[in-house]
């Protein structure tokens, strides 16, 4: 009898402490999230809010993202929490402590574009456009390019987009950027870039595009030029022609003054109109202005007298004598001079330097003294002044 009672009494222990075992203190607990924007732009700061019932002051729910918890926020004395983060997903976005799990918060987003132009916007310098829309399965991008106003360019791309910009020429690019918003995403304002490609300074031995814009500006202008893509020593005698009828530095280099000048030149016109052909000496700006139907037709850049004890005569003269190759004078050896009073001439020189250096002659380039010779014949009209 003893034994069968002990028996009895083993269940009755153990249903006594099952039935005395404590609840979780997470039970019952609810969780509610909720955020105060419904849509936001990627990256936009955000801020969600929640509340714990019953409160559990000093607890920390959990934040998750689609399933993965990626941040923290403290229960405050009446069950309230919040969190702020950049909004980079639409969601879902859940609260949780322990078992308990808030309704799921998604948001609207607006896809962020960003766009820029790199390099050095510069002629001749690489220059290209990087765009990249986030997040990347936000939309497509549309890029149409425009070149002084004129479309050059226009294509599809998805999120990210890189299109190298043409620099051989002068002129004001603009790139227009649209993004096709995906179903979900919100429309997204298109963008705008522009430049206007900046001259670079140039010397000599440069080379490129820029080069050539140069000697056609200078050309368009009346300075005797010679077509090449390369910087030379003749490009450096018309710049140096260009820079004093402008007034400014004679060095031969094209730097920023010379490219405003030649935005916005001084146009020199001759002092006579009679004869309606006829050349002029213009000893303040060193220059020789070749005239035609009373018009400017080519200056040249030109040294008179700027030794000690000789001058260039001023006054009106005409061509009376020319010798067609190198000729001795007692102001030195001349290449194809062409007299027009005593021994003084206009003639070709391997120097012609920016200031008055001569014995009194009127010095051009070796370059342009062939086509001087040649276009300006015996009794040619030759004014020289001050």
């Amino acid at each position: 009898m003893r034994r069968a009672v002990a028996i009895l009494v083993v269940p009755l222990v153990v249903v006594a402490a099952a039935a005395a075992k404590p609840r979780p203190v997470h039970a019952n607990v609810k969780i509610a999230l909720w955020t105060t924007h419904d849509s936001a732009a990627y990256g936009q700061q955000v801020t969600l809010r929640g509340m714990m019932v019953p409160a559990k002051p000093g607890a920390y729910v959990r934040v998750s993202l689609g399933g993965t918890d990626f941040a923290h926020a403290r229960v405050g004395p009446r069950g309230g929490f919040r969190l702020r983060i950049p909004a980079r997903s639409s969601g879902p976005y859940r609260a949780g402590w322990y078992d308990a799990r808030s309704k799921p918060v998604s948001l609207t987003l607006r896809p962020r574009l960003e766009a820029t132009l790199v390099g050095s916007r510069v002629v001749g310098e690489p220059l290209s456009l990087q765009a990249q829309l986030q997040p990347s399965g936000g939309g497509s991008i549309r890029v149409d390019v425009f070149r002084d106003g004129k479309p050059t360019f226009s294509r599809n791309f998805g999120s990210r987009a890189a299109v190298s910009l043409g620099t051989t020429s002068f002129g004001k690019i603009r790139v227009s950027l649209h993004v096709k918003a995906r179903p979900g995403y919100l429309a997204v304002a298109p963008k705008t870039l522009q430049t206007r490609l900046l001259a670079p300074e140039l010397r000599y031995g440069s080379t490129g595009p820029a080069v050539v814009e140069l000697i056609h500006r200078l050309a368009s202008l009346h300075y005797a030029v010679r077509t090449s893509s390369t910087y030379g020593s003749e490009l450096v005698d018309s710049v140096i022609a260009f820079q004093k009828v402008q007034g400014i530095e004679r060095d031969g280099v094209a730097g920023p003054d010379v490219w405003r000048r030649l935005a916005n030149p001084r146009i020199p016109q001759p002092r006579y109109t009679s004869p309606a052909d006829h050349l002029e000496v213009d000893k303040t700006h060193q220059v020789l202005y070749v005239v035609r139907n009373s018009k400017i037709a080519a200056i040249l850049p030109t040294s008179t007298a700027g030794i000690a004890g000789y001058y260039t005569p001023e006054g009106t003269f005409s061509i009376y004598r020319k010798v067609d190759g190198f000729d001795n004078s007692p102001l030195g050896t001349l290449y194809k001079p062409m007299y027009f009073t005593g021994g003084y001439a206009v003639h070709g020189n391997p120097s012609v330097p920016p200031y008055p250096a001569s014995h009194g002659c009127v010095r051009v380039p070796m370059w342009i003294a062939d086509w001087m010779f040649e276009t300006n014949d015996y009794g040619e009209t030759v004014y020289v002044y001050s």
